[in-house]
């Protein structure tokens, strides 16, 4: 009950905005969506999921796909109820050859014509074909200053789900605030505070937090200090997606708020002490971002 009660992070509320287009392919209220994010921000999970959920068949298709290899998987899915899902694929919206089939694809309803016209067109394939087919795309990188790919996300849906560290930050401590099996709630506070305490000019991924936590089993067990490993695995990081921004005091004391709330609904002296013992900061300085925390609430 106390999980259903707890609002929503905002990584949730980005999810769900998500599932609710998903939800509109799935039950052919579209035939396209295109989702553009940096890698590690749980999409492609959420989209599998809410087909799932809602009973939809589809045909997964990712890495290196071929202007042909994509036009006999469109001729194969055109007649069918499954969906099309096109997901690590970014080389394939850097082809003009497989730009120009998906925007054919795209454009028209209910039937879409998509035509292929070369002298080395295997014979199992037609010239054209019709399709009816309905599209979920996904990319970490799209093409800038392209106009054929500009016209391709002109008839989709269009998505774009960038999360930034301090949500990130957020989502990881909601998820180990139960902790793991060999991995106390409090071991994977520390684990949080650290990675947090290290995201300077790195962009955090959601698929940090698991390797996090099997690093520090491994390394309790075998009684060696995990937190230099946890470092070296975030060298992989790369630079934020947009400009390299720093988790500011505003957005620490947001966090905190949020924690002290989480923790104690009922007594506005037990957060003060929780925010106080956390930040190592006074109470005015509690009062302070609480009263700032309410506002941006709306409260």
């Amino acid at each position: 009950m106390e999980q259903q009660l707890r609002p929503r992070t905002r990584v949730e509320e980005k999810q769900g905005h998500l599932a609710n287009m998903v939800r509109m392919i799935a039950q052919s209220q579209y035939h396209a969506l295109f989702v553009i994010s940096q890698g590690g921000t749980g999409k492609s999970r959420t989209i599998t999921n809410v087909l799932r959920d809602e009973g939809q068949d589809f045909e997964t298709y990712n890495s290196h796909t071929t202007p042909l290899a994509l036009y006999r998987l469109l001729w194969v899915n055109s007649k069918t109820e499954k969906i099309v899902y096109i997901d690590d694929s970014d080389e394939t919206f850097r082809s003009g050859p497989s730009l120009g089939i998906l925007r054919s694809a795209l454009f028209g309803q209910p039937n879409r014509l998509v035509t292929y016209n070369s002298s080395t067109l295997p014979p199992d394939l037609p010239a054209r074909f019709e399709t009816t087919s309905r599209f979920i795309f996904c990319a970490n990188k799209t093409p800038t200053k392209c106009p054929i790919f500009d016209a391709v996300v002109s008839r989709c849906l269009v998505y774009r789900m960038d999360l930034s560290n301090a949500e990130i930050v957020e989502q990881f401590r909601v998820m180990s605030e139960n902790g793991y099996p060999g991995c106390p709630p409090e071991s994977a506070s520390e684990i949080v505070d650290f990675i947090e305490a290290h995201s300077d000019e790195k962009q955090l991924s959601m698929r940090l937090l698991t390797p996090a936590i099997r690093i520090y089993k491994f390394c309790i067990e075998n009684g060696s200090d995990w937190k230099p490993v946890v470092l070296a695995q975030m060298q992989n990081l790369g630079r934020p997606v947009s400009a390299t921004k720093r988790l500011d005091n505003h957005e620490r004391d947001a966090r905190l708020i949020r924690e002290a709330i989480r923790q104690f609904p009922d007594s506005t002296k037990d957060a003060c002490q929780y925010y106080m013992d956390k930040s190592q900061r006074s109470r005015a300085s509690f009062y302070r971002a609480f009263s700032r925390f309410n506002e941006e609430q709306g409260q």
